[in-house]
């Protein structure tokens, strides 16, 4: 496991964040790490593993009160705490910057992205995102450009930190907690000035041709569509609207939808497009590979491998994508 950095450079930031903000951030429970809320800085864990759940329910929680529904529809009203994501690494950043793009305009989303301040890590940096190893997509020299943070840590191999800012936002909350050593990165957008990565195209073209492989069968075979790998993925954000119809608490609530809930692709007369356990995991990897690039540019996959490493029966999504450039039929 790696050392943990000087924090010193940044103590006074750590003070700062618990006064005004509600921290999460990975920490260690038990044998697990897990993005959970932290009451001390203490209870952060630097080692730069990926946490076993996503970041996402912090910007869209897995249910949420949209309309009151009683005497006419009306906005419910909620708060929108000031929360501290600490310690996001480059995958789940990029998972954020698509989490941009396709909430960009969504009023609730907004309201509680503007209220978070997102503190990047990196443990080993830039040798980290490379020990990822990375599959849907290629490792950038200038990847800080392309992400959207206030704040970035990079744990350098000595052990130090280099502090870097991303936004106004970040800068201020630098200057305040008597940072001075540190750069500021100009975001550039989340796509390169090249364009759409190359590796995305790549996997965009050979997942959507990829239907006859018999790879599909093999998987609908040994799958047992719990849907846990949706559930851990940071990238997925499939919704469903429910309606309360209690009298005394009559409203519309968004919730997390699953492609492999058996209700997903539910029709009116009881028709479903997916109603076999094949035509889901094919579903869901084209959505991963061919739909989210083809719409927002951006790989609908970080490679996180968080959904192998939940699947109860092993199906591992690296090992699939490989078996599928290869072009096993």
């Amino acid at each position: 496991m790696n050392a943990s950095p000087d924090l010193k450079p940044i103590s006074n930031l750590l003070r700062l964040l618990a006064k005004d903000y509600f921290i999460f951030a990975p920490q260690k429970i038990g044998e697990i790490i897990k993005v959970a809320e932290i009451k001390s800085a203490s209870d952060i864990d630097w080692s730069g593993q990926m946490p076993e759940n996503p970041w996402k329910e912090i910007f869209l929680p897995p249910c949420e009160r949209i309309f009151d529904l009683s005497g006419g529809i009306k906005e419910s009203k909620k708060q929108y705490p000031k929360i501290a994501a600490v310690g996001m690494n480059v995958l789940d950043l990029k998972a954020l910057a698509l989490f941009d793009q396709v909430f960009g305009s969504d009023t609730y989303y907004r309201r509680r992205r503007n209220n978070t301040l997102i503190v990047g890590y990196s443990a080993d940096w830039p040798i980290d995102y490379k020990k990822f190893k990375v599959f849907s997509h290629t490792y950038e020299e200038d990847i800080l450009e392309h992400l959207s943070f206030d704040v970035f840590l990079a744990k350098l191999k000595n052990g130090k930190l280099k502090i870097y800012s991303g936004s106004e936002k970040g800068q201020n909350i630098l200057e305040a907690s008597g940072s001075k050593d540190y750069k500021h990165i100009e975001f550039a957008g989340p796509i390169q000035e090249k364009g759409v990565d190359k590796r995305v195209l790549k996997l965009q073209g050979v997942v959507w041709q990829s239907a006859n492989n018999k790879i599909w069968d093999e998987l609908g075979k040994i799958c047992l569509a719990c849907g846990k790998c949706s559930i851990v993925c940071p990238t997925c954000f499939c919704f469903d609207f429910k309606d309360n119809s209690d009298p005394n608490n009559n409203c519309r609530q968004r919730c997390w939808g699953n492609c492999f809930y058996n209700d997903f692709s539910l029709v009116a007369g009881g028709n479903k497009e997916l109603d076999t356990i094949k035509k889901k995991i094919f579903f869901w990897y084209v959505h991963k590979f061919v739909r989210i690039p083809q719409e927002y540019g951006l790989p609908g996959c970080v490679s996180c491998n968080r959904c192998t490493h939940t699947c109860p029966v092993g199906i591992d999504i690296a090992k699939n994508i490989r078996r599928i450039l290869k072009g096993n039929k």
